[in-house]
């Protein structure tokens, strides 16, 4: 593993503990020398994150829609930053561009992204892990929905495993870097509706 993109806000919430949590990953993705791969905004977490990866020595590498450029103002210390013309572009490169992915507290733009690399996953597109940073019980709720998407048929438990959940940034990372089987195994009577 190479390369992590974080998805997270573009504000900071109003926990503490959410910012704790984005210096600890920022410092762990420079001490285990991994680029940092992310939506490129100057603001937030998503700037803190950026901010504290380059100061403790690591890579960042930003990808952000033109027409964000002026609202989140990407950071000039960025080692490379994508300008691509929409949304779904901005995910795609993402996708492309890094081995694993880690999801933290945001909103909508954050679970958007989460949801839509698992799916890829889930689907075959990717072969990549995604995890979530479970800071506070942040996710509990989107889990409880999935338990019952799971309840009523529309998930198996295989689709519904296929992100890690933690709430401590080094055993998140620790699992992450660790495991090298397959996402999902093929099965051809998994229906992936």
């Amino acid at each position: 593993m190479k390369s992590v993109c974080v998805y997270l806000g573009a504000n900071f919430g109003n926990d503490d503990a959410f910012k704790e949590a984005v210096i600890k990953l920022g410092n762990e993705i420079a001490d285990l020398d991994l680029t940092l791969i992310y939506g490129g905004s100057s603001l937030g977490m998503m700037g803190l994150l950026a901010k504290t990866v380059k100061e403790s020595g690591g890579k960042v590498i930003g990808v952000i829609t033109r027409h964000l450029i002026e609202k989140e103002k990407p950071l000039e210390i960025l080692d490379n930053l994508h300008v691509v013309e929409s949304m779904q572009e901005r995910k795609k490169l993402m996708q492309h561009l890094a081995d694993t992915f880690i999801v933290m507290p945001g909103g909508i733009g954050t679970l958007e992204e989460a949801i839509e690399t698992w799916n890829a996953i889930k689907i075959g597109e990717i072969n990549k892990r995604i995890g979530f940073l479970n800071i506070d019980g942040f996710f509990d709720s989107l889990f409880s929905f999935l338990n019952i998407c799971q309840k009523k048929g529309f998930l198996t438990e295989e689709q519904k495993s296929i992100p890690l959940v933690q709430s401590n940034v080094c055993a998140l990372i620790n699992m992450l870097t660790k495991l090298d089987e397959p996402v999902i195994r093929e099965d051809k009577n998994l229906s992936l509706a």
